[in-house]
């Protein structure tokens, strides 16, 4: 058991908002935390859903991941301090290697995060496309990031990846798939998030998430330290509350 506080941080989105990406650079910055990801939870390909209209498989649906095992494990992680499953992560993410951050700018990112190695609070970055749709599930989180990009953004982005390794083989989108499956499900499970349900439009009043621009015009480097000034601040405002 660890001597040091757990902070669970939820960063989630659409497929292709660029949430696994910033979660691993973030990961990167902040001294002994740990990254955790959803998508390690999918099922067996032969448990996948399979859609009737269409005759495929729907990975983009809730029930294609084992929601119940992801929430023991972050249980576990609470209790721990360390992950316990062995999990296989299908690394479905760009090389994080082409965003090229200077050194300065790197230099600043951990130097925002510095005070957190002297500090009490061990950091777990958990990223996922399924999150803030499950409220039992949103609840475990102390800090949670939601990252947007407009839905043009999101299909150009889905539309230039080769595929996806699955547990048991590789998926490749057929030309229906982002609209009839990836932004239906994300719409379907997160419009309650939005004033008028309107998934482009404003968040509600009140929503306890950090919103996170991420569009084709997001220099990364801004990104990175928006989510780091949210981190800190949060952590900062808890310790002075205490």
């Amino acid at each position: 058991m660890t001597n040091k506080k757990l902070i669970l941080i939820a960063i989630s989105g659409c497929s292709s908002s660029g949430k696994t990406t910033l979660a691993k650079l973030t990961s990167n910055a902040i001294p002994e935390s740990i990254l955790l990801h959803e998508d390690d939870f999918y099922k067996p390909d032969a448990e996948i859903p399979m859609n009737e209209k269409y005759q495929i498989a729907d990975w983009d649906c809730p029930e294609a991941l084992d929601i119940d095992a992801f929430k023991r494990e972050l249980d576990q992680i609470k209790q721990t301090g360390s992950i316990r499953s062995k999990l296989i992560h299908n690394d479905n993410v760009d090389d994080i290697a082409k965003f090229d951050l200077s050194k300065e700018e790197w230099v600043l990112l951990e130097r925002k995060y510095a005070e957190l190695k002297c500090s009490d609070v061990k950091i777990v970055l958990v990223d996922g496309f399924m999150i803030f749709n499950d409220k039992e599930l949103t609840d475990k989180f102390d800090l949670k990031i939601f990252v947007r990009a407009p839905y043009g953004t999101l299909k150009q982005r889905r539309y230039a990846r080769a595929g996806y390794k699955t547990l048991d083989s590789f998926w490749v989108d057929p030309p229906y798939y982002f609209d009839e499956f990836v932004y239906k499900s994300y719409t379907r499970e997160h419009k309650h998030m939005f004033l008028n349900d309107d998934i482009e439009g404003e968040l509600k009043p009140g929503t306890e998430a950090f919103e996170l621009l991420n569009d084709d015009n997001t220099n990364i480097a801004d990104a990175l330290n928006a989510i780091a000034d949210y981190i800190v601040k949060a952590l900062n405002d808890v310790s002075v509350s205490k």
